[in-house]
């Protein structure tokens, strides 16, 4: 890891996807707070809070800090190239991540019924069902890739029959949804030219297989999200709203619930003391699960857009420039959280910031929770003995969600559950 400058210089940590950084960012993260809680990235050409009271004073106030930032983080952009670009910019400003109120009230009401506690607590069964189903596919073998095997499937089948999309899709918009979170790395500051190509190109792919799906659903409703949509009586979701607000559920439940998954596991096997004390007291699962989003959460920072010169910690912040709110360092701030370092699986009042917070609270976050927990309790109940294989550990290089590209297990064999 890059070392810190005898005279207090953090240009060395300016590039986050260092691979040392990637891996462990939190040593940085606590560096750069102590120094400069407002920290401006020359590499990211942002300005970073870091200190969770800064943090949750910017989700705050969303008229302050705008989720409206498109043109921001397009920046960087020569003319030509903006131009070369517009449909994927006029996509992403469909989003609701990427709106303020009233329009986010208008493209988020609908989701946010969809996905209600009561509708996620009837995923359980469900859910329940795909895990156990991974589970068998691995569980003779003694050893698996928690990522590649698990971690990646089990968001890609449940959010696809959420939304309402055929088994037989669910890979390729799988893969659409990688390049576009590609594409919006660091929360969109500053993406290399090839990222953004095949992020337009994926927007473009699924706004035609979105569209032509809605129509299907529109004659034939199911019992989905995409259905739901499109049968508003007189407020539909039309157009590219409907797409893009296909694009967000899809790959946000996607990254959410793989990297908790994965991040989650790790955190356990890294912990042992942890490990033991959830598989002695499973109804510390609910906890245990707060726990690992606030210590290796899967998202750990959004995008803002200053819409106003204002000062904060001292720093000037001049109207239009970029802000990154980084939850993950705000999550290992040792001024609201003790001993923040600690995985703490009985840790108390666990208010962390993992799923955002305010009007852009995350409105999966429920279901998110219920993957965790019965994945996590599913595999300590079925996999003996589970233990870290040997192999390189490798990181996503993607600063706005954090998680592994692989997670070798070990494990005592065990039985199929289904025949």
């Amino acid at each position: 890891m890059p070392q810190l400058a005898h005279d207090g210089d953090l240009s060395s940590f300016n590039n986050l996807l260092q691979p040392d950084i990637l891996s462990d960012p939190y040593p940085v993260y606590d560096m750069v707070r102590e120094r400069e809680p407002v920290w401006w990235n020359e590499h990211l050409e942002s300005w970073l809070l870091l200190g969770h009271d800064d943090v949750l004073e910017a989700l705050n106030h969303p008229e302050k800090l705008s989720s409206d930032r498109t043109s921001a983080f397009l920046g960087h952009l020569s003319e030509s190239e903006e131009n070369r670009f517009q449909e994927w910019a006029d996509m992403r400003r469909r989003m609701m991540l990427y709106n303020d109120p009233p329009r986010h009230t208008r493209l988020r009401r609908p989701v946010q019924r969809g996905m209600s506690v009561k509708l996620s607590k009837q995923m359980r069964p469900k859910i329940q069902r795909v895990v156990d189903d991974l589970i068998d596919g691995v569980i003779q073998r003694g050893e698996c890739d928690g990522i590649q095997d698990l971690g990646y499937h089990l968001p890609v089948i449940l959010n696809s029959e959420l939304i309402g999309i055929p088994a037989e899709d669910r890979n390729k918009v799988k893969l659409w949804t990688a390049d576009f979170v590609k594409a919006i790395n660091a929360g969109g500051a500053n993406v290399p030219i090839a990222d953004l190509e095949r992020g337009q190109n994926a927007i473009l792919a699924m706004r035609e297989y979105f569209t032509d799906l809605a129509a299907v659903k529109l004659a034939d409703p199911q019992e989905d999200l995409l259905s739901s949509l499109v049968q508003r009586g007189e407020n539909p979701l039309e157009g590219d709203d409907l797409v893009a607000t296909c694009i967000v559920v899809m790959f946000a439940g996607l990254e959410t619930a793989l990297n908790l998954v994965g991040n989650g596991l790790l955190a356990l096997l890294r912990n042992p003391d942890q490990l033991a004390l959830l598989s002695a007291q499973p109804e510390l699962m609910p906890s245990a699960v707060e726990e690992i989003l606030r210590f290796d959460g899967p998202l750990h920072l959004v995008g803002r857009m200053a819409t106003e010169d204002m000062t904060i910690k001292g720093r000037e912040i001049g109207k239009g420039e970029k802000v990154l709110v980084m939850l993950g360092a705000a999550n290992r701030d040792p001024n609201a959280y003790e001993k923040p370092h600690k995985l703490d699986i009985t840790r108390a009042d666990n208010r962390h910031l993992s799923f955002s917070h305010g009007i852009h609270y995350c409105p999966g976050a429920e279901i998110s929770r219920i993957m965790g927990e019965l994945s996590f309790a599913t595999i300590l109940r079925r996999m003996g003995d589970l233990r870290l294989g040997p192999g390189e550990l490798k990181w996503q290089p993607n600063l706005s969600f954090r998680g592994l590209q692989n997670l070798p297990l070990e494990f005592t064999p065990g039985p199929r559950k289904t025949s």
